[in-house]
Parts: structure tokens; C-alpha cells; sequence
């Protein structure tokens, strides 16, 4: 494998790492958010955590459609990973050839 494909390689694996790392941030920014919104709702309504809770879960899962589980994020970075991991793991073989 010659040092441009090689290259490539490593910038496409740069690539997708840091697509990852951002998909993986912003679902953990929405978390908080939502548990912030939680915790505020507790404190202005006085309902218990566990309501509060269910009415997240029941909001979740009404507003996702049939198909959403195709494109949600977990999915989306187990693909990616799969991919980066098969990417390096090809590179490594290349590099014994």
C-alpha cells in the first residue's frame, strides 16, 4: 500500500473518530438538558421524581416513529465504530503484507 492510500486511510479514521467523539458529546448534552428540565419540574410542580420520569419515557417513546430506531445515535455509532475498527484492523493486516 503506498503512503497515499495510506494517508487516506489515517485521515478518514481521524474522520470518523471525531464524529463520533461529537455525536457522543451532544447526546450527552441532551441528557443533561433533559435532566435539568427534570430536576426544574420537580422543584416548580412538586411531583415526585419517578411521575416525572415516566412522563420523559412516555414523551420519548410518542414522538419517535416506527423507523426511528434505524437512525438513532446508538445505532449510528456502533455503525461507525464497526467501521473504524474493520479500517484500522485492515491497515494493520496491509502493513504486514
Amino acid at each position: 500500500m503506498d503512503s497515499r492510500s495510506e494517508a487516506k486511510i489515517q485521515k478518514e479514521i481521524r474522520r470518523r473518530a471525531f464524529q463520533l467523539a461529537d455525536a457522543l458529546r451532544q447526546e450527552k448534552q441532551l441528557n443533561a438538558k433533559t435532566q435539568h428540565t427534570i430536576v426544574a419540574l420537580q422543584d416548580v410542580t412538586g411531583l415526585q421524581r419517578p411521575d416525572l420520569d415516566s412522563i420523559a419515557d412516555d414523551v420519548k417513546l410518542s414522538l419517535q416513529g416506527p423507523c426511528d430506531g434505524f437512525f438513532s445515535i446508538k445505532r449510528q455509532i456502533m455503525i461507525t465504530s464497526g467501521i473504524c475498527g474493520s479500517a484500522i484492523i485492515l491497515s494493520a493486516l496491509m502493513a504486514f503484507i
